[in-house]
């Protein structure tokens, strides 16, 4: 059963990932927010650090948060290009942003888990 705040997870997850998507798309005039530095600078950052918080909140099965804010991405980047050729390499990309904040999501969860004790 998911509870309220899994929900809110979840929606604060994928919110923030569909949100920088846009965001670093408009302020960088780019057509995908990874052609942009500051993708690579400040909103893979800020997502390691937004999964290893909701990692640390709700740690039940925390690699849910690792992939949520690049689903949001990925249903943002298609519903501006659904034509796009390349869109199943975007989302081996997108996969692989996940797998990378797996490590930051597990930490959370480990760090919760730890100080119940």
């Amino acid at each position: 059963m998911i509870t309220m705040r899994q929900n809110a997870a979840y929606a604060i997850a994928a919110g923030v990932g569909a949100a920088g998507w846009l965001v670093i798309g408009l302020v960088s005039h780019r057509r995908e927010a990874w052609d942009s530095e500051l993708y690579f600078t400040a909103f893979l950052p800020a997502a390691a650090i937004l999964v290893g918080t909701l990692g640390f909140v709700v740690p039940e099965r925390s690699w849910r948060w690792a992939f949520a804010p690049f689903g949001g991405q990925a249903v943002v980047a298609f519903v501006q290009n659904p034509t796009a050729n390349l869109m199943p390499l975007g989302l081996i990309v997108f996969a692989f942003y996940g797998a990378l904040c797996l490590v930051p999501s597990t930490i959370g969860a480990w760090l919760r888990r730890r100080l119940d004790r």
